[in-house]
């Protein structure tokens, strides 16, 4: 066990995950990870937050289109962070960049509102008080955006207390508008420059995946969050603004229209068949196998049989569960090594290329039984352009086969190991 720490790091905050050694050519892991499980963090305290640190240049403002129905966020002040991917080719000659995600520079970032780190034994530590100077030697670190979508930002509320807005706009029927509040926040993935998810260690993939766990559960909490956004952006095409490798979580007190109706599905069809939807897909899946690209003992990856883009793999549990941070600890070694895997098939097909990885997760604010959710976790690579015909009809075009997919990735599942059946 771990001796206490000015930080307040408790022993009930450790727990034991040996891993074997990782290739550090390959970054990809094939031993099993072992745990006591995970650490009880029920206790720890309400983070300090320095709220003086977190930019607040105004209330962010979702606005209504009378003829769509789709709400916009306007969020104008995040025009103003910096653009790493413009000036690629000025970095590349410099022997240093300067990131602010970095080990060191932690005073050019908000205050940390979690961070943990994989000690030598490769158990996680959970910083009781993620601002304290113990917390700066981590290994994962979450931060409030220093250019927030969502610029009310609860990260330093209490569990469970609650948010506050004001009332809606309707100065004229046809412009509507509403405050939005929550919190965005970046989850900083290595204090060393990484670009890449397999530039991370089997250890450091499942810390970042319970990273996840708990914020989505501090936010979940959070009376008033109606909606958990949980997303990596990697490469300027994907979106990303800085080459470190980060994620971001965006909490907010209005669901998108269009996650409210994938909600509608899958309460439509648990109220008639009595079956989650994303069960009852995963079973047909599993019987035909022509689009399973790898299963675990309790995850299985498949590319979708109308899948939107191309390449997109999607990953969840076989046991029905709706929450991601009800995914029980054990099964976080899994899902940690599949990620390592996916991503390093996708690089060795295409160096260097952009992805997204999307979380989705039942939201807080959905109505209906627990069993008609499921999550799951979305992987694709940016290799398509979205052009007219898509944004005129919304109606996205797929040059890959999901079958075709499947089969590209299977030849490196088949190169791993030419033994193992899917």
């Amino acid at each position: 066990m771990i001796e206490n720490v000015k930080t307040q790091v408790h022993d009930r905050f450790e727990q034991t995950v040996p891993t074997s050694e990782v290739d550090e050519a390959s970054h990809m892991a094939h031993n099993a990870l072992a745990s006591d499980g995970p650490p009880d963090c029920s206790t720890v305290p309400s983070p300090k937050i320095d709220r003086h640190a977190v930019a607040s240049p105004g209330t962010a403002q979702s606005r209504l289109d009378p003829i769509t129905g789709e709400w916009t966020i306007f969020a104008p002040h995040r025009g103003a962070r910096p653009n790493q991917f413009g000036s690629l080719r000025r970095m590349a000659n410099k022997k240093k960049v300067t990131c602010p995600f970095c080990a060191g520079e932690e005073a050019s970032t908000p205050s940390a509102c979690w961070a943990a780190r994989v000690d030598h034994e490769d158990r996680f530590v959970v910083f009781g008080d993620p601002t304290d100077v113990e917390a700066l030697d981590w290994s994962v670190r979450v931060v409030p955006n220093k250019y927030p979508v969502i610029t009310e930002n609860a990260c330093g509320c209490n569990q469970g207390a609650s948010l506050t807005r004001n009332p809606s706009s309707r100065s004229h029927p046809l412009f509507q508008s509403r405050d939005l509040i929550g919190g965005h926040e970046v989850i900083i993935e290595s204090p060393y420059h990484v670009q890449s998810l397999s530039e991370l260690d089997l250890a450091e993939t499942k810390l970042l995946l319970f990273a996840y766990q708990q914020r989505l559960r501090f936010w979940r909490n959070q009376k008033g969050v109606k909606y958990i956004s949980l997303f990596k952006n990697v490469g300027g095409d994907a979106g990303a603004s800085l080459q470190h490798s980060h994620s971001q979580l965006i909490a907010t007190d209005q669901i998108p229209n269009s996650v409210e109706t994938i909600c509608e599905r899958m309460r439509s069809h648990q109220a008639k068949t009595g079956c989650c939807l994303q069960c009852d897909i995963i079973r047909a899946e599993l019987k035909h196998r022509t689009r399973i690209v790898a299963q675990t003992d309790s995850l299985v990856a498949y590319c979708p049989y109308a899948s939107r883009l191309p390449m997109l793999i999607r990953v969840t549990t076989k046991e029905h569960i709706d929450h991601f941070d009800d995914v029980p600890f054990a099964s976080l070694d899994e899902l940690a090594r599949l990620l390592q895997r996916m991503t390093g098939w996708l690089e060795s097909m295409i160096p260097q290329v952009a992805y997204n990885v999307l979380l989705h997760t039942r939201p807080p604010g959905a109505t209906g039984s627990s069993e008609a959710f499921h999550w799951s976790l979305e992987f694709f690579p940016r290799i398509s352009r979205v052009a007219g015909f898509e944004w005129s009809s919304d109606c996205m075009i797929n040059t890959v086969l999901p079958e075709v997919a499947t089969e590209k990735y299977r030849q490196f599942t088949a190169a791993e190991d030419p033994r193992r059946v899917l």
